[in-house]
């Protein structure tokens, strides 16, 4: 979800114009999509593929971070170092709906976080940090120079990976490949951006 909505959407305009054909469905949600199933064409998932038939690579790595609002940070407790972590206030997942044990971060640093606020949303958790609720943990790319979001324990970054598949008789269609390469291409491209060498501009 936070790939697609954050990240692809406002990147597809150079593809869609190249092709002028070509009409783009994006399937935008905190869950996994099935390309087995073919509930789609091409998925991008927290996960290597392992199901048989598909034919998929790793896409890219990408960086996450503690991020905060100066809202919060002036009224929260000082926080300088991992050993404050317990005295501060987090914005995370819905646990019985996490999709992935990728996605737990808080809880390997801090045993008993204060959690005041969750979504399965990674963008609703954004909006969230935005407001001053607490400090959540978000992909680098989410956070654009238009946000009041401020990184916090700079030397903590987590590290994960996203993986794109395909079904292996779909993956000769030329539609197809023109998306798929381009998708690759970007992340390549966009790399600086994906592990947070460089903020994103929006």
């Amino acid at each position: 979800e936070g790939l697609g909505t954050g990240f692809l959407a406002q990147r597809l305009g150079a593809l869609l114009r190249d092709y002028a054909g070509l009409e783009v469905e994006l399937v935008s949600v905190p869950r996994f999509v099935s390309v087995t199933n073919r509930e789609a064409d091409i998925a991008i998932t927290l996960e290597r593929p392992t199901a048989e038939g598909l034919i998929g690579r790793r896409l890219t790595p990408y960086r996450l971070r503690f991020y905060a609002s100066r809202t919060y940070l002036d009224r929260a407790p000082p926080l300088g170092a991992e050993a404050d972590l317990g005295e501060q206030t987090f914005i995370g997942y819905v646990d019985d709906l996490l999709y992935t044990r990728e996605l737990q971060f808080i809880q390997g640093l801090c045993p008993e976080p204060r959690i005041v606020f969750r979504s399965t949303s990674v963008i609703a958790q954004r909006e969230a940090a935005c407001a001053g609720i607490g400090i959540a943990v978000l992909p680098c790319y989410l956070v654009g120079q238009g946000t009041p979001l401020e990184g916090v324990l700079p030397e903590r970054s987590f590290t994960r990976e996203y993986w794109i598949s395909t079904h292996r008789e779909l993956h000769r269609s030329a539609r197809l490949r023109v998306v798929w390469d381009f998708l690759l291409h970007l992340c390549a491209a966009e790399r600086s951006v994906l592990l947070g060498e460089e903020r994103a501009l929006a």
